[in-house]
């Protein structure tokens, strides 16, 4: 999911970035004074595949995002997360929506938004984000998180607060919202509250 945190911690973080890839580049041209470093970039590129570029990019998003929320409950309690996500939760969904819009991806009703959104949850969380649709209807669908990088990224760090539940809860009920005023998100299950899979029921009322 989009993430656009501003705190002081976000800001020295890119920062440290920009400085890093400052000196990647001046470095690179002392190295290589007779090649266009556009082109050296371009080279060292090809080595590497879209996929492994995406999953590189998107475990590093997965790994700011619960070092983040991590970072909130145990300086500032579990009830300070929760607050900051009621009012991100919401910005995220409805910006992802406008984002996988522009790559052509829409959605009007229960069928289509279950694969929307997960689609969106994708793009950002990387290949190995899983998700099963079952029982899909135009009016009815249930979608399934089999696998997914920000609760493994969890595990990983052995970390046992739900980081997640609340925040999904809302993303899903935002964005399912956006897509169509009538659609309804009910989160069944989540792994963090002890569920072996996340799952959500989409409904269109009438």
């Amino acid at each position: 999911m989009k993430t656009e945190f501003c705190d002081a911690n976000r800001r020295d973080f890119l920062k440290g970035l920009i400085i890093g890839a400052g000196g990647f580049a001046i470095g690179s041209a002392m190295i290589n004074p007779r090649e266009a470093i556009g082109q050296s970039i371009e080279a060292n590129l090809e080595k590497a595949s879209m996929e492994r570029r995406w999953m590189f990019a998107s475990g590093g998003l997965v790994h700011f995002q619960v070092s983040w929320a991590k970072m909130i409950v145990d300086t500032k309690g579990k009830e300070k997360l929760i607050e900051e996500m009621k009012i991100r939760s919401p910005q995220f969904a409805t910006g992802d929506k406008r984002f996988v819009e522009s790559l052509g991806i829409t959605a009007s009703d229960a069928k289509s938004a279950a694969l929307m959104i997960p689609a969106a949850i994708t793009i950002a969380y990387g290949p190995k984000q899983k998700y099963e649709v079952q029982d899909a209807t135009s009016d009815k669908a249930t979608v399934k998180c089999l696998e997914c990088a920000f609760w493994n990224n969890v595990q990983a760090k052995k970390i046992t607060d739900d980081l997640c539940s609340f925040h999904s809860r809302l993303y899903w009920e935002s964005f399912a919202k956006a897509i169509n005023p009538n659609l309804k998100s009910t989160m069944r299950k989540a792994k963090p509250l002890g569920d072996p899979v996340c799952e959500w029921l989409l409904e269109l009322k009438a």
